[in-house]
C-alpha cells in the first residue's frame, strides 16, 4: 500500500494541511489549519473524501502515535504504580486485548 505522497500525487498544500492535521503540535481549529495552508474550507473538505488524501493522513497520524506509544505505556504503568484505579482497569483491558491478539493464531516474523 503506497503512503508516501509523492507516490498518491498529493500537491504540496494538500501535503502541508495533511501534515498539520496529523501533528499532535498543532493545536489550531480547522479554520486556522486552512488558513495556514492557504486553502478554503470547503476544498479541505473535498480533500476529506479523496482515499489517497486520507490515506495519506492516517499513515502520518500512525507515524507520530508510534513514536509516542512507549512514553504513553509508561506513563501508564507510573499511573497504576501510584494507585489510580482508572488507569490499572486501562492497563489490564490492554493486557487482555493484547493476549486475544496472541491466541488468534497469526504469527509474526522479524524481517531478517
Amino acid at each position: 500500500m503506497a503512503t508516501k505522497s509523492n507516490e498518491l500525487n498529493l500537491t504540496s498544500k494538500q501535503r502541508k494541511l495533511a501534515e498539520l492535521l496529523a501533528n499532535p503540535d498543532f493545536t489550531g481549529s480547522i479554520t486556522e489549519l486552512c488558513r495556514e495552508c492557504g486553502v478554503a474550507r470547503s476544498t479541505y473538505y473535498k480533500w476529506l473524501d479523496k482515499p489517497e488524501f486520507t490515506q495519506y493522513v492516517d499513515s502520518l497520524i500512525s507515524k507520530f502515535t508510534s513514536s509516542e506509544l512507549s512514553t504513553v505505556w509508561k506513563a501508564l504503568i507510573r499511573r497504576c504504580s501510584i494507585g489510580d484505579v482508572q488507569a490499572i482497569k486501562l492497563y489490564f483491558e490492554m493486557r487482555r486485548e493484547l493476549s486475544s491478539k496472541d491466541e488468534s493464531g497469526v504469527q509474526i516474523i522479524d524481517d531478517i
